[in-house]
């Protein structure tokens, strides 16, 4: 164990691939993970609304777009510890929806993910202080082309204090998704003053984003079902990669052209959906369902003005403003 300990230690060939393990591991784990705990199936279901009976279901859709963007906003003006304590506050409606474990497991990996990704980014590429870095391991001249003198602890403090700001905003995110319908999203864009066809287009590229790595991933098995060997080499099986990847590459054209057609074909067809429903014919919306405000959006509504107002005090009385 010392003699291994040696030589990735103290000899250039063995700090050379220790520092390529460091340096790729985590940026290759991430996809293997998300795509383990989520799927296929389990990104296309994130997207999609969650019918369910709870209070977040019953808030006006005006406030529910409203709520990311101002988790967002306030994010940028607290330091790292308010930050924290902004995403314990937006776990709160995610306990109002009580949503199933599967769902739960989904949402913790969307959010946890880029998190983990800006930690080791930033431990690699904030540095405080180049003349005397606190580097965990320095990389080796033989990868300097990187960019980056090694793993520094301080970019890895600085990564978690800022990932804080990411997981909030993709908590407040994800629940307006899983809450809020397509039709009523394009609601509350309307009552914004904002025109019908923002709200469509963005409720159709996140119906659309699913369902163009599920299309992807069906040509992959139809590829593989007729004799094309796309199957991941083990580690050890050096002599398999050069194939592997020439592969992979020969087979790129072989699925953007079939996706590309396919995504024309879906766009032209809810084109013509639109256009037989008659959206964008007036000027002026019309539709069936009708939020009127209640109790629950007047509470609602006053919470997020109360966040809002406690963020600049905080700020205002320099207690927890971000620190540039």
């Amino acid at each position: 164990m010392s003699l291994i300990t040696h030589i990735f230690l103290h000899t250039l060939l063995g700090r050379t691939i220790l520092g390529y393990i460091l340096m790729f591991s985590v940026p290759g784990l991430l996809p293997v993970l998300f795509v383990t705990l989520i799927g296929v199936r389990g990104l296309r279901h994130l997207f999609s609304y969650e019918p369910r009976q709870s209070v977040m279901h019953a808030v006006d859709p005006r406030l529910k777009v409203l709520y990311p963007f101002v988790i967002g906003c306030v994010s940028v003006f607290l330091d790292w510890q308010f930050v924290y304590l902004l995403l314990a506050i937006t776990c709160i409606p995610w306990l109002l929806v009580r949503t199933s474990s599967t769902r739960i497991r989904v949402v913790m990996t969307m959010i946890m993910t880029p998190a983990i990704g800006l930690v080791w980014s930033q431990g690699l590429y904030h540095i405080q202080d180049y003349l005397h870095p606190q580097l965990i391991f320095a990389f080796p001249a033989t990868i300097s082309w990187f960019g980056s003198p090694g793993l520094s602890a301080s970019g890895l403090l600085f990564g978690v204090q800022q990932a804080g700001r990411v997981m909030s905003c993709a908590s407040a995110s994800l629940i307006l998704l899983m809450t809020t319908t397509p039709s009523e999203v394009i609601w509350a864009f309307y009552k914004f003053k904002m025109p019908a066809p923002v709200g469509l287009a963005f409720t159709a590229g996140l119906r659309f984003l699913p369902q163009l790595i599920e299309r992807m991933t069906t040509l992959l098995q139809v590829m593989q079902v007729r004799g094309y060997d796309l199957t991941v080499p083990h580690v050890w099986e050096l002599h398999k990669w050069p194939g592997y990847i020439g592969r992979v590459f020969a087979c790129i054209p072989i699925v953007t052209i079939p996706l590309l057609i396919s995504s024309l074909r879906s766009t032209s067809t809810m084109a013509m959906v639109a256009d037989a429903r008659g959206f964008g014919s007036q000027p002026k919306r019309t539709t069936l369902h009708d939020h009127p405000v209640v109790r629950l959006d007047y509470v609602v509504l006053g919470v997020l003005v109360t966040l809002v107002v406690a963020t600049i005090a905080i700020v205002g009385l320099h207690i927890g403003a971000r620190q540039v």
